[in-house]
């Protein structure tokens, strides 16, 4: 009894102290709070409510002046101090420093105990990202501090160019956007839709999107439409499940489409998989890691100590 308790003794005195310990290494794209048994269409137009933690690597950008809820954009959390999102949602100016990102919450309104609240110490848009045809949107949010994982919050995990994406047929897009394709007011509780990857020169052909869709582009939904992503969605993940394991890849960041929920107008996405390498540049993980589901073992001792480049160059990098 006396070996036991002075044995709990020692674990006590070893336990990581709150803030300190990176509680998100190790794994990425796994939902300990959701079976991954297939739930059918388990709003997004056309979707449903998710459960709590369903989609633990989601985050809400908020800015107080936008009505309501004050959501922006989605984005995806891929490693504890980065979010990933759309260039698009920063097209106009606005006060970085009254913005704040919600992390594990699924109900807006009543994020719950899981939450975790961040602000942004710099955004970083990608040098090339044109507002006219939204080539090359997306951008990355670093945040004040890193977040502690839980059940509600995990990473996402990013697809390097050994992912074959085309292949991968259980995806699913998720956002506090629109519900409805009139509506302007985002969803107070996060909505989610089973969704098909859709060939990109089917989505170039003459009666769909007739060559707007680029090259770094995903194309996602369904030929009749009915379900799809909507305003507020935006820098939101399209997430396809693993073929031959039990988690999930974060493939595309929710960027643009014509209407919503229309035939022959499925939702347009950013690939996340093309931006592979600028994404690990800006994140300062040099060298290149090998594989993109061991960047929660991989680390920089002191990187953002040592590294004091001005947010401006940051800004300038491209592809």
């Amino acid at each position: 009894a006396m070996l036991l308790l002075c044995l709990l003794a020692l674990l006590a005195m070893c336990r990581p102290v709150q803030g300190t310990w990176n509680t998100c290494e190790g794994n990425c794209g796994i939902r300990p709070l959701t079976s991954d048994k297939e739930r059918g269409l388990t709003r997004v137009v056309g979707g449903k409510s998710a459960e709590a933690g369903a989609w633990p690597w989601l985050v809400s950008i908020q800015d107080p002046s936008v009505s309501g809820t004050g959501h922006l954009c989605g984005g995806s959390l891929i490693s504890a101090k980065w979010v990933l999102t759309a260039a698009h949602c920063f097209a106009e100016s606005r006060n970085l420093s009254a913005m704040r990102l919600l992390i594990g919450a699924t109900q807006l309104t009543e994020p719950g105990p899981g939450a975790q609240v961040r602000l942004i110490k710099r955004l970083l848009v990608h040098k090339e990202y044109g507002p006219a045809d939204q080539s090359n949107d997306i951008a990355l949010l670093e945040l004040n501090e890193p977040v502690q994982c839980s059940s509600y919050i995990q990473l996402a995990c990013v697809p390097n160019a050994t992912v074959n994406v085309a292949l991968l047929e259980t995806c699913y897009v998720a956002g506090w956007g629109a519900t409805t394709a009139r509506s302007q007011k985002s969803s107070d509780v996060l909505q989610e839709a089973k969704v098909h990857l859709i060939n990109v020169q089917v989505c170039n052909s003459s009666e769909w999107y007739q060559g707007d869709v680029h090259s770094h582009n995903l194309c996602a939904g369904y030929p009749e439409g009915g379900i799809d992503t909507c305003q507020g969605d935006s820098g939101g993940p399209l997430m396809c499940k693993d073929n031959n394991a039990d988690f999930f890849w974060v493939v595309g960041v929710t960027s643009w489409g014509r209407g919503c929920a229309r035939a022959k107008r499925p939702g347009i996405y950013t690939s996340v998989q093309h931006f592979y390498d600028w994404i690990l540049l800006q994140m300062e993980l040099l060298p290149q890691v090998e594989a993109s589901r061991s960047w929660g073992h991989y680390t920089t001792p002191n990187v953002a100590e040592n590294f004091r480049a001005s947010p401006l160059l940051y800004l300038n990098l491209s592809e």
